[in-house]
């Protein structure tokens, strides 16, 4: 195994096999490379997201305010409907009075009908009354089959 190794004199760094130095401190990364690298984009984008939301997601902000009361808004809604939907459930008697109303309606429906069956009925036994058969014979033939009674 190598090792990078800087001498104390300031000499240049050489490549030296595993042994134990005694005057020489290893060198980090940083030193051989100048500077620390720079991030990628995409982490300082993420990184400037991050802070951001973390910044205005703290009580008090007005993003963590517009998020709150969308949370109570949904939750409120939300027992709104349920509620109502036990309402309904247990004590809205008012489909039993509608479907009484419709069987009330059905029986007048069926009454009035009968009525009307009944009246033409009488009308066309009081235009039979009145027919005279013989007023619809031609004038001195005799009286066709399909006019007879």
């Amino acid at each position: 195994q190598a090792h990078l190794w800087l001498s104390s004199q300031g000499s240049a760094p050489q490549l030296r096999s595993s042994c134990r130095p005694i005057e020489n401190i290893p060198i980090e990364m940083s030193q051989i490379e100048g500077s620390a690298a720079k991030p990628a984009l995409f982490s300082r984008v993420g990184s400037s997201i991050l802070n951001t939301a973390r910044s205005n997601l703290r009580p008090g902000a007005g993003l963590y305010s517009l998020g709150f009361g969308v949370a109570a808004g949904v939750a409120i809604s939300g027992l709104v409907y349920v509620g109502r939907t036990v309402s309904v459930m247990l004590f809205d008697h008012e489909y039993y009075k509608l479907q009484s109303r419709k069987r009330y309606y059905e029986k007048q429906l069926i009454f009035t009908r009968e009525q009307e069956e009944t009246q033409a009925a009488h009308y066309l036994a009081s235009m039979a009354a009145e027919y005279d058969p013989a007023a619809t014979r031609m004038p001195f033939k005799s009286l066709d089959a399909k006019y007879r009674f």
